[in-house]
């Protein structure tokens, strides 16, 4: 089987907390891989050491066979090969839509600003939005709008990994199901890998290849979306059925 990463017994800890326990997973090229879990799983650490904002502290991560540490990183400039969708846009609030999404490349060499324009003017179209938003600032668009150029600014280097963190979170069911719509859409036109956190089941559902599920920072279930509902696995059944009585023990007071 083909797949663009794996990981090996990763654990990081903070303090005395394991947040990831010896996880190992292998995402598949061009797939969508969804991870599902509750708060304080380890989705979101996962994520960090994979793209390099934390390091782990034992496991492996292998990008197109390549271990991917600090010194591979920046030989092979992976984070040009990446593109983030982060939780709630992250838009910088003093760049205009265009500045947005060309800012990951606004430094390529010999870049000019037709150039740039164009890049910009095309992935607004990949994500439904009209180039007339081209000048406009985040404060002056929707939520669901800020999102749109958020997935055009993660496209902008048709990248090879594609991350989603929570990309439907803040937003209406409506709103919820474009955006997913657009996901699907870009992650085939790009030709792309994805991998996304999210805690919604809706969104996993309609966007996931591939479903896996973290609990206490280990991966407990892995499998085809279609066959989440018949996992047989106890945790699985209590998370994606909302149902508060289960081997799932949340502490409100936490």
């Amino acid at each position: 089987m083909n797949h663009i990463l794996k990981i090996k017994d990763l654990t990081k800890c903070f303090g005395n907390k394991s947040v990831l326990d010896n996880l190992s997973i292998d995402i598949e090229r061009n797939k969508s891989q969804v991870i599902i879990g509750g708060s304080g799983t380890g989705k979101s650490v996962l994520l960090k050491c994979i793209l390099g904002l934390l390091e782990a502290d034992s496991g492996e991560i292998y990008f197109n066979e390549q271990i991917l540490d600090k010194k591979s990183r920046k030989e092979t400039d992976f984070h040009s090969k990446v593109g983030m969708l982060f939780q709630g846009a992250a838009l910088f609030d003093s760049l205009s839509v265009k500045e947005n999404i060309t800012f990951g490349i606004s430094k390529i060499p010999n870049g000019n600003e037709d150039s740039l324009t164009d890049i910009a003017v095309d992935k607004l179209k990949k994500v439904g939005l009209d180039p007339s938003v081209l000048n406009l600032f985040p404060s002056e668009l929707s939520g669901g709008m800020q999102k749109r150029v958020a997935l055009a600014r993660a496209i902008a280097r048709n990248p090879e990994l594609l991350f989603f963190d929570e990309p439907t979170t803040g937003l209406d069911p409506i709103m919820a199901d474009i955006i997913n719509d657009l996901i699907n859409e870009v992650i085939e036109e790009v030709g792309a890998t994805a991998i996304t956190i999210t805690h919604d089941m809706e969104s996993a559902r309609k966007i996931a290849d591939q479903i896996s599920m973290l609990y206490k920072g280990s991966l407990i279930w892995t499998g085809e979306a279609s066959d989440i509902d018949n996992s047989g696995n106890p945790y699985v059944d209590q998370f994606i059925n909302g149902n508060s009585y289960g081997p799932i023990k949340i502490n409100i007071n936490d």
